[in-house]
């Protein structure tokens, strides 16, 4: 909305700022015997100009199409899929990290494995040292963790991004929200994961509300693994 906004601003300093003048001027040259007659140009200086107001006119009507129900949960979608987008980034960088502390250990553990014995004694004081005589279950976990978060926010993003494009989801989704007046709260704490029951379908819940989406769109989508198998 942000162009509306400058369209909206342009409008109102040429209405508001020349308003006053304008009438200002021209209320001097009506006074009885008034002799100062004022150019004809002076008018073009304080009218509209018509490219300001298409410009107004075309953001306006875009600003309109873009405030319906549906419209604006698409938007709240949208959102949604960046928000998990960022959350697979996070996710990214939690595995390199893990992944990188593992390493550290299984690197000591291969000189101590296949090294001579002046440099397994010399990668045993660094294990020993620096803390690296095991692999740490912390590290297996955020490893682990980190690569069901990757998959859960990759899966969950693209689902998302298929399930907007279905005007039936959006719509139901826009209807129940008008249906219980919860607008605000829906556009506050929306939330949206993978159903735990159904894999194809999602859960959309938002203050006090939840309702489940599915559409046929996924099939579309989805990847078949077992498609050469298949085609045998």
């Amino acid at each position: 909305m942000a162009s509306l906004v400058e369209s909206i601003d342009d409008i109102n300093n040429t209405i508001n700022g020349g308003l006053e003048e304008f009438s200002e001027i021209t209320s001097g040259s009506m006074v009885d015997g008034a002799a100062n007659i004022l150019p004809r140009y002076l008018a073009e200086d304080y009218k509209l100009k018509q490219t300001q107001v298409d410009t107004f006119n075309d953001r306006y009507t875009q600003g309109l199409l873009n405030s319906t129900q549906e419209a604006l949960v698409s938007v709240v979608l949208d959102d949604l899929i960046d928000d998990k987008q960022f959350e697979y980034e996070e996710a990214k960088v939690d595995l390199k990290e893990a992944a990188k502390d593992i390493a550290e250990v299984t690197q000591v553990a291969q000189i101590i494995a296949t090294g001579n014995q002046e440099t397994v004694i010399e990668a045993q004081e660094y294990a020993v040292t620096n803390d690296l005589v095991e692999i740490k279950q912390e590290d297996v976990d955020q490893y682990n963790t980190s690569i069901d978060s990757m998959l859960e926010a990759s899966v969950t993003k693209n689902m998302i991004e298929v399930y907007s494009q279905d005007i039936h989801i959006v719509d139901t989704i826009a209807h129940f929200v008008i249906d219980t007046q919860t607008t605000q709260a829906f556009f506050d704490t929306v939330t949206i994961t993978i159903d735990e029951i159904s894999s194809t379908a999602l859960t959309v819940e938002w203050e006090g509300y939840s309702m489940q989406v599915e559409s046929e769109m996924y099939s579309y989508f989805e990847p078949i693994y077992d498609l050469e198998v298949m085609l045998r």
